[in-house]
């Protein structure tokens, strides 16, 4: 796992992480303004912020921030990042709740660094870079339900292969750019972030949102949906 990040070396893995950063902010950016990116360009989204999505987003915060802080005392890099199996939620709510679910990941992980004692300037690329574990899956899934082949197999392109692997790549690299360039600040040695943290993230992210985040998903979606709570029941795209 850490082999590329060695042979590739430090300076690659900045700038590439440096697009995806600026991609991944443009992209919260632009789902928070209430507009999305699809085939037909930026389009505006119906996204009401109501008291439910607030309810919501206030819920997912308080569940993943709790479930995350539950393993806070297992250590990986101290003061950095610990076992992570709270992760499994982030690509569910997501999926569930839309972008409410997702931001509420980006705060329950603001939560969770505060519980345990992480909390540092170092937490702002956490903060988009969970929201963009739960963004893939909500993103690119057409059926959440999970209770089909199609549904399943979707998951595992775009929820695990995609929100598993690729945006737990994204989100890793989007947390490490912002360490390195704040070394000076934080004091994480750079060796360490890209020889050790980032491969470290990328690693229990996928594990997790493979194994756990199915079976959640399943026993979840028929509930959220009943209630008028799925994010599809609640949102219209502009014309």
């Amino acid at each position: 796992m850490t082999q590329p990040f060695v042979v590739l070396g430090r300076d690659f893995w900045f700038a590439v992480a440096g697009i995806l950063w600026i991609v991944g902010t443009v992209i919260f950016a632009l789902e928070i303004s209430g507009r999305t990116i699809t085939r037909r360009g930026i389009v505006k989204v119906d996204l009401r912020w109501d008291a439910v999505d607030v309810s919501v987003t206030a819920l997912t915060a308080a569940l993943y921030g709790g479930a995350l802080a539950a393993t806070g005392g297992i250590p990986i890099i101290p003061g950095f990042t610990w076992v992570r199996p709270g992760n499994a939620l982030a690509p569910l709510f997501g999926m569930l709740f839309g972008v409410p679910g997702a931001l509420g990941v980006a705060i329950g992980n603001f939560i969770a660094d505060a519980l345990t004692g992480y909390l540092s300037i170092g937490s702002i690329g956490g903060f988009i870079g969970n929201f963009i574990i739960a963004w893939v899956p909500y993103k690119f899934m057409r059926d959440h339900s999970l209770r089909s082949p199609r549904s399943l197999i979707e998951y595992y392109i775009w929820g695990d292969i995609w929100g598993g692997v690729i945006s737990s790549i994204w989100c890793s690299l989007y947390i490490s750019w912002w360490l390195d360039l704040l070394e000076p600040v934080i004091g994480l040695p750079r060796a360490l972030v890209w020889g050790w943290f980032a491969p470290w993230v990328i690693f229990n992210n996928a594990v997790v949102t493979t194994t756990l985040t199915p079976i959640l998903g399943y026993l979840l979606y028929q509930p959220i949906k009943m209630r008028g709570l799925y994010w599809k029941d609640r949102i219209r795209f502009a014309s």
